[in-house]
């Protein structure tokens, strides 16, 4: 694949990334502005990210047979456009409705791009895809660390505004370039035989990886979304000094992605999901605690690297244990589970928070990654023996 091409599409995460986290960044000043209560504060969280996982299956399902560079500049214009519209109406029920329409371009980028980086990679895939989401870290780091300055400095319309434009760019880029660097126009041909096949894991036991997925993603988002409300209500800080300090969370990313991709082309991604998933239960049940302003930050880095550092290994697994799909279709299931844990937490999370306060909220939510940790072990297990009987037979 081109190099110019693995740029835009690398760049384009980054751009589409900033969507998915722009709505936690600024939702004190939404809290503020529409005099919302933590529970409604999540439940739109939850609207916007549900229509996302709704679109991510059904696009990613188009993605296999339609051009990708047309659906993902169509993807980048319609959610700059409508949350550009959103930035102006005053009206909560208006501005709600230009948010999830916006959701819809939001669902356009990753399945078509999971499925473009298989495709198109041939070698050193674990790279290919820490690099993917190292830029995606790149960019969120940048727009929470710009929000600290804005959001002292600038109304919700405006904040809303200028994180907009990079999509407006970005969708034109890929409208007027994506054709002539081919993305989504070059599949490698999959040459798999009925003998080879045999050593995949179950249509059972991706669905079992799915769900365990989702409930870690589950547990991990609902403290995400809610940490700069939870620096500004709990630890007391600023808004701006929050928004400064979840952009640390992102560093870990930077650190940890690139490291990460690498380790999965020479080791296994396996272990390395296993182990990031029991290391984020202590580092949210402490960060629960309050703890002192100078652990804050190195707790942050390293759920943050923790969680977005395991993309690589999460990316190549499900690529690994999809068997025949489509490979659009297949990362359209995967995100569609991402969305549907993103959009569901936010809402449960703001109900129990409005209950039992965030601290509580955020120990009580940290349980289930044990659960998951467990279920992973299991799920790797199967799959290993799986190998290792198939070798056996050969």
């Amino acid at each position: 694949m081109k190099r110019s091409a693995v740029i835009l599409r690398n760049v384009g995460h980054g751009v589409n990334d900033i969507y998915w986290f722009l709505l936690p960044s600024i939702l004190p000043l939404i809290i503020e502005q529409f005099h919302l209560t933590y529970g409604t504060a999540g439940g739109i969280l939850t609207a916007f990210l549900g229509v996302a996982a709704l679109f991510s299956f059904i696009l990613g399902r188009i993605s296999d047979r339609f051009p990708r560079h047309i659906i993902l500049s169509a993807g980048f214009l319609s959610a700059s456009i409508f949350l550009i519209g959103a930035a102006f109406m005053e009206r909560l029920s208006v501005f709600v409705v230009l948010l999830l329409t916006a959701g819809i371009g939001v669902a356009s980028f990753h399945p078509a791009t999971y499925a473009e980086i298989e495709e198109t990679t041939e070698s050193r895939k674990g790279m290919a895809y820490g690099m993917f989401e190292f830029y995606g870290s790149v960019a969120i780091f940048a727009m929470f660390f710009l929000h600290g300055f804005l959001l002292k400095q600038l109304s919700l319309r405006n904040i809303i505004i200028i994180t907009s434009l990079p999509g407006l760019i970005m969708g034109s880029i890929f409208l007027w370039s994506g054709r002539m660097l081919q993305f989504g126009s070059v599949h490698l041909k999959e040459i798999v035989s009925h003998e080879a096949d045999r050593n995949k894991p179950p249509d059972i036991l991706f669905v079992i990886l799915l769900v365990v997925i989702a409930l870690r993603l589950f547990s991990i988002i609902s403290v995400v979304n809610f940490t700069p409300t939870y620096l500004v209500r709990e630890v007391g800080l600023g808004k701006d000094m929050a928004s400064f300090a979840t952009s640390i969370y992102f560093i870990g990313g930077l650190i940890f992605t690139p490291i990460v991709g690498k380790l999965c082309d020479i080791r296994s991604p396996y272990p390395v999901l296993l182990i990031a998933t029991g290391v984020i239960f202590p580092l949210i049940l402490l960060m629960s605690y309050t703890p002192p302003l100078w652990v804050l930050p190195l707790n942050l880095i390293l759920l943050g690297g923790t969680y977005y550092g395991s993309w690589p290994a999460m990316d190549m697994i499900i690529a690994q244990m999809s068997r025949k799909k489509g490979k659009g279709e297949a990362f359209g299931y995967f995100v569609s589970i991402t969305a549907i844990a993103y959009s569901s937490s936010p809402l449960l999370f703001g109900i129990v928070a409005d209950r039992v306060g965030l601290k509580l909220s955020m120990r009580f939510f940290s349980f289930p990654l044990l659960l998951c940790t467990g279920a992973f072990f299991l799920i790797f297990r199967v799959v290993r023996l799986g190998n290792t009987v198939y070798s056996s037979r050969r």
